[in-house]
């Protein structure tokens, strides 16, 4: 399953995360994640965060999802490009690995890793929840990641209630970490529909679009609401032209749902996407949300830019 981008969404969610999936990594104040080019030797870091002050020290991440061979080149080399742009800033490096297997033992900078050392430093994701299970049992991130760790026998038995302790958050991360678990879960059981998946895991049966979690994160219902309450006790001359307004304003509110999906799902749509969401009817909006948990990436959801 992908994990690059759900844990980048994970890291984002707030600081208690942060801290979790870093090994301890505390962010003082505020901070903003962004993707840095270095043009030079056009090179890109996806996961820096920098302080809003600009007192605290910056934290460039890297993570792996298998062995690369070079993921400590790739990073000490993002550390002096920002370094040379940030003369005066403490950066950290640090390389989330979902595996100890993924690291790099035979790595000329494993001198330089260590407990001790904020510069550059490694941790292991399976190492960090097999700890919180044993100090911190109840913490909402092994909720969240329980489809992608558990084995089939401990997801029938454990889903219910990871799922019932995610949507009793109130929490700013509560979208986020719902989000996430969800996407997990359909991406494990990519060939059965959501309905199957709540009924054999023993979730609530609540419509996908009707879930808390889903209405964050696209405002459904809200928008529709007004427009059908303007158009209800209109006078029969009218009814033509409601009939039509309710249909733009159904089209819309699909665009603006699938929009917003895909960016959460796959990140910023590419120009061509964008005016093929712009040409699409209602129900080919509506047939590409329903598609939405089995795609790979924007092409193969919406077709190619080339057709």
């Amino acid at each position: 399953m992908k994990t690059d981008k759900h844990i980048h969404t994970l890291l984002t969610s707030g600081p208690e995360a942060f801290r979790f999936l870093t090994g301890g990594l505390e962010l003082i104040g505020s901070y903003q994640d962004r993707s840095i080019v270095f043009k030079e030797l056009e090179r890109r870091a996806d996961h820096v965060f920098e302080p809003d002050n600009s007192i605290g020290p910056v934290y460039i991440l890297e993570i792996q999802t298998q062995h690369s061979g070079d993921v400590y080149d790739r990073l000490v080399l993002e550390l002096v490009l920002y370094r040379k742009l940030h003369p005066n800033c403490t950066v950290h490096g640090l390389v989330l690995f979902i595996e100890r297997s993924g690291d790099e033992p035979e790595s000329p900078w494993q001198p330089y890793l260590g407990v001790g050392s904020l510069l550059l430093k490694s941790v292991y994701l399976d190492e960090i929840i097999e700890r919180a299970r044993i100090e911190q049992p109840d913490h909402p991130l092994l909720a969240t990641f329980l489809p992608l760790v558990a084995n089939n026998k401990e997801l029938a038995q454990q889903a219910s209630a990871a799922w019932q302790q995610l949507a009793a958050r109130t929490e700013p991360d509560a979208t986020a970490l719902m989000d996430v678990f969800t996407s997990w879960l359909m991406e494990r059981y990519k060939h059965q529909t959501y309905e199957e998946v709540m009924a054999m895991l023993h979730l609530p049966t609540t419509p996908l679009e009707e879930t808390r979690a889903y209405q964050q994160l696209v405002g459904i219902g809200i928008e529709k609401g007004r427009i059908e309450g303007r158009t209800e006790g209109r006078i029969e001359g009218r009814q033509e032209g409601r009939q039509e307004g309710r249909y733009e304003g159904r089209k819309a509110e699909a665009r603006a749902i699938l929009t917003k999906l895909i960016r959460r799902r796959f990140g910023d749509l590419p120009n061509w996407a964008v005016t093929r969401l712009q040409k699409a009817n209602t129900e080919q909006l509506e047939a590409w949300a329903e598609q939405i948990f089995d795609a790979a990436d924007v092409a193969t959801l919406l077709g190619s830019s080339l057709d």
